[in-house]
């Protein structure tokens, strides 16, 4: 399950805001995870495919709002339009008065960083916090079914078929939290009943027992003469050389062989 939030920023003049941000998000309290770049990044590797990824995999994308970053060459505008394609919460913070949400942002309420870093900050975590509940959940949802929406007019027809797509996947979602919200009881005993179920099929064995298993010797080692033939050279003698004896009277070991 996605655990961080990516932050994007402009290097150019946002870089000193967002590490003191990232370093105050991971020590808590609350703690959350936080990925930037130039703490994140490995070496080595395709920088562009890193930053994919995390934005890929993220729950939600933190995006720095300074006077570069919302510049329309500035590749933070690569990085929340990705974000939005991958249906991500974007959160912008104000950190320049003179900045403006991007327009196809402009529907989201940002958090006020150009007072004090310590208000803003616990804004912000209230907010997070606030994510992770049901209600900051069915919100999440319906702010992806706004831009999806948004986007259907204007998308390529070869692209129309998915958005339309997403937004029938989303309108039953939200229809599911919605009912999630409005009786929690009620869904909190489904989970409970779901729970239960799986445990009775785990303490039920996989297969049947219809039997009782047979072992089965592969090349098997040679019988062994039972213990009442053991030592008794005469007896086990072969038939044809007890005959020859017969024929001729012998005697051996002091009886005689014919009675």
């Amino acid at each position: 399950m996605p655990d961080h939030l990516f932050v994007s920023y402009s290097s150019v003049d946002g870089e000193e805001f967002s590490l003191r941000l990232a370093d105050a998000l991971a020590a808590g309290p609350p703690a959350f995870s936080v990925w930037v770049d130039k703490r994140k990044l490995r070496p080595a590797e395709d920088w562009d495919e890193q930053i994919v990824e995390a934005i890929k995999t993220c729950k939600g994308m933190i995006f720095v709002m300074t006077q570069d970053s919302v510049q329309p060459l500035s590749v933070c505008k690569a990085e929340w339009v990705r974000a939005l394609r991958y249906k991500k919460l974007v959160i912008p913070l104000l950190v320049y008065r003179e900045a403006e949400l991007p327009f196809r942002l402009g529907s989201r309420e940002y958090v006020d960083f150009t007072g004090s870093f310590d208000t803003a900050l616990a804004r912000l975590r209230k907010h997070l916090s606030w994510m992770d509940s049901r209600a900051g959940q069915l919100q999440a949802l319906k702010d992806r079914l706004a831009d999806a929406r948004r986007e259907l007019p204007r998308a390529a027809s070869n692209q129309r078929t998915r958005i339309q797509e997403d937004i029938a996947e989303l309108d039953r979602n939200i229809a599911q939290q919605q009912a999630i919200i409005d009786n929690p009881q009620a869904a909190d005993q489904r989970v409970k009943e779901s729970i239960e179920r799986g445990l009775e099929l785990e303490r039920e064995p996989a297969k049947p027992v219809t039997g009782i298993a047979h072992s089965k010797f592969i090349n098997p080692p040679p019988l062994v003469a039972p213990t009442w033939f053991q030592d008794r050279y005469v007896e086990t003698q072969p038939l044809s050389f007890i005959k020859k004896r017969q024929e001729t009277g012998e005697r051996a070991w002091g009886g005689s062989l014919t009675g």
